[in-house]
């Protein structure tokens, strides 16, 4: 009797191992039963405590339902177009402060155009009334020297370039221009005579010498 039960288990102890196998190498060949599978079905038959699978630490993609990519869409299309009313609005701005600029730039040049004018005006009166002022007091040194005596006269002349001598001279009466220069007769006063007389020569006035003629008065 014991025989017989002590075959009954061995038998069973190799149906176990026989169906066993059979699922290791069904799962090793479909590839559902890796390394750690393996590993805790052998501790399971061992009798070993099982070791929980660490949970993937990945983050699983869900699949995005239809209606919250609808949702995500109309909201990408509105901002899309909210940023291209802010460029237009943008666009807009800088044409029309280019047009004001364009504006201010033509108004800026007419403005400097008139200015020019009003300057060049300024400028002749400036210069009539100089050439006025100068005249007049031309005209009155004329009429003092002439009233002078010759030797101050000729002091004062010794200071004055040959051109403004010159006018001097050819202004004055004749009688009053040569008792004037009759004062030089230093080698200096006499060169700045020459030069004087020259001068007259070029000019074609007639010398101081000769009465009554050219513009000697």
């Amino acid at each position: 009797m014991g025989k017989l039960i002590l075959t009954i288990l061995l038998v069973l102890f190799l149906v176990n191992c026989l169906a066993m196998l059979g699922v290791l190498g069904y799962g090793g060949v479909t590839g559902r039963l890796d390394a750690a599978k393996r590993a805790q079905y052998l501790a399971t038959w061992r009798g070993e405590k099982l070791i929980p699978e660490p949970e993937d630490a990945g983050v699983t993609e869900e699949t995005e339902a239809p209606q919250a990519a609808g949702v995500r869409i109309a909201a990408l299309e509105e901002q899309r177009e909210m940023t291209s009313r802010e460029v237009q609005r943008d666009i807009q701005l800088l044409r029309t402060q280019q047009n004001t600029l364009a504006m201010e730039r033509d108004k800026l040049q007419k403005d400097i155009a008139e200015w020019q004018v009003k300057e060049t005006a300024f400028e002749k009166k400036v210069a009539e009334y100089n050439q006025t002022v100068q005249e007049e007091g031309f005209l009155k040194a004329l009429k003092n020297y002439s009233q002078m005596k010759p030797k101050l006269v000729k002091d004062d002349f010794m200071q004055m370039s040959d051109r403004e001598m010159v006018r001097y001279i050819s202004e004055m009466k004749s009688d009053v221009a040569t008792r004037i220069l009759e004062q030089f007769k230093t080698p200096e006063e006499l060169l700045k005579r020459q030069g004087v007389m020259k001068l007259l020569e070029t000019v074609q006035v007639v010398k101081p010498d000769e009465t009554e003629r050219g513009n000697i008065k």
